[in-house]
């Protein structure tokens, strides 16, 4: 009972603020929960002790705490540290000259009705063009977000604007429009460039694509560093750092997620995959958030906020590339579920499978189609599932 009551409440939180608020309010409470990730928080505080409580990795270095770099966390934390550099969320990010797709494809080319779009290096800058074959605008091309598995997109900036690009490759078919653009082709030419982005998307794309850029909350950036590295999750190492030179061992003054609970933790990793509360304020609703892992796990019968055992890192080591393999996370639906003809205990009481003994990720959590994206995402939503049927939202 106190495991519904626990989920019902997180649930309920969000739809009374839904159901009672104006859309105003409802803004401001999501550019504050965007861009602060946490209840504020006195500078005194941060400066004089990291973390502080609440710390939010959006929340970045406060006054005190500067980064050091993930090849100084390498020093000690020799191993996890080149790991995870390697893994897709420590590349998920990259300049433009530095992307190996574009290093790979020299020129690629999209046709946007009157408009050709181009995406081409020259005198080893990328550049992004658009022409309507007697004008051209172009613009250089600063950051690429994502490896391309998914897609890549890019961030283009022009006259202190950063656009994003209006489109992305796709390794299924090379380039076509950026998810969420409109599909009717653009009115000028300054429009088929792409979309501006707000102050707020601005913090939101580069705060989780890039690390080392957020101090005090806003975005620095000249600070800006590729991918997800350790300080991203961890916070700003430089208090850690002197605390290990002096042997402080009392007090680390670093930030472990891994101590969150469930909730708190989905929360953590949902500032960007996306948490309950943003999904229901924005209203994304139907197919296209699937690929919202934390939301979607939450909606499964046997999402309990208070069990360790449904963190996303009881199946996500942050520092590991994500396993592509259904098999490897057979053990941890056994954590919870019996197996056919024993007998539960105290800590393993969900029933048995009656259909197969392995591969459970293939029934449960069934890969689908995102409109679009080109590609399939594990819906994280844990429960029997039905070819065919309509999308559980």
């Amino acid at each position: 009972m106190e495991r519904w009551a626990t989920k019902w409440f997180r649930f309920s939180r969000w739809q009374t603020l839904i159901r009672w608020g104006t859309l105003a309010a409802l803004e401001l409470t999501l550019q504050t929960h965007l861009v602060s990730g946490a209840p504020q928080i006195s500078s005194s505080n941060a400066a004089n002790d990291f973390p502080p409580p609440n710390w939010q990795r959006t929340a970045g270095a406060p006054p005190g705490s500067h980064y050091v770099g993930w090849r100084v966390c390498a020093r000690c934390h020799t191993d996890i540290a080149k790991r995870q550099a390697e893994t897709s969320m420590g590349r998920t990010s990259a300049p433009a000259v530095k992307s190996e797709i574009l290093v790979k494809h020299a020129s690629l080319s999209y046709r946007d009705g009157p408009y050709l779009l181009r995406i081409e290096r020259k005198d080893g800058i990328e550049t992004y063009s658009a022409s309507d074959g007697h004008n051209t605008v172009s613009v250089p091309v600063q950051w690429s977000f994502g490896l391309g598995e998914a897609g890549q997109t890019y961030v283009l900036e022009r006259d202190g604007i950063y656009y994003e690009s209006r489109v992305s490759y796709y390794r299924e078919i090379d380039l076509d429009l950026t998810m969420g653009h409109d599909r009717e082709p653009p009115r000028t030419l300054s429009d088929a460039l792409g979309r501006p982005l707000s102050k707020q998307e601005e913090f939101k794309c580069f705060s989780c694509h890039t690390s080392e850029g957020v101090v005090d909350r806003k975005l620095e950036p000249s600070h800006m560093q590729p991918g997800v590295t350790c300080e991203n999750c961890h916070g700003p190492g430089s208090q850690h750092l002197e605390a290990m030179e002096t042997q402080n061992w009392k007090n680390s003054h670093i930030f472990n997620p891994g101590h969150l609970g469930s909730a708190d933790l989905n929360d953590f990793c949902g500032t960007c995959h996306r948490s309950t509360f943003e999904v229901l304020l924005t209203n994304m609703r139907g197919i296209r958030n699937v690929r919202f892992q934390p939301y979607r796990l939450e909606k499964s019968h046997c999402y309990d906020a208070s069990d360790t055992r449904m963190l996303c890192i009881a199946c996500h080591d942050p520092h590991e590339e994500v396993a592509k393999d259904g098999e490897s996370y057979d053990r941890r639906c056994l954590a919870c579920h019996i197996k056919l003809g024993t007998k539960a205990s105290t800590t393993r009481k969900a029933p048995a499978c009656p259909r197969a003994v392995s591969h459970c990720t293939r029934c449960h959590m069934p890969k689908l189609p995102l409109p679009g994206a080109h590609y399939k995402f594990t819906d994280h939503f844990i429960r029997v599932y039905h070819a065919g049927e309509t999308y559980p939202d």
